[in-house]
């Protein structure tokens, strides 16, 4: 099978379900990855406010963070599909 349809049937749900951030996946970051996070989370919170009133955990922020490699853009637009803000 070719990447392309790999990719095309990856199931972004599922993906992300799988918390490999928030349960202390394998994967670690390097001090600039971790820079980055720390930026991209801020700013997607400062958007979207403090958990408690956007009720969107800070666990899923942080995994669409990593799964976009960074892209604030792609992370809360995925963050606001799935918490249907759209």
């Amino acid at each position: 099978m070719s990447r392309h349809r790999y990719v095309k049937n990856l199931n972004l749900e599922d993906e992300l379900d799988d918390d490999a951030l928030s349960d202390g996946g394998d994967e670690e970051m390097t001090v600039e990855q971790q820079l980055q996070m720390n930026d991209a989370f801020e700013r997607i919170r400062d958007t979207l406010g403090e958990e408690e009133l956007s009720e969107i955990p800070d666990n899923e922020i942080k995994d669409a963070i990593w799964y976009y490699h960074f892209d604030i853009e792609q992370s809360m637009d995925w963050c606001l599909r799935k918490f249907n803000y759209r």
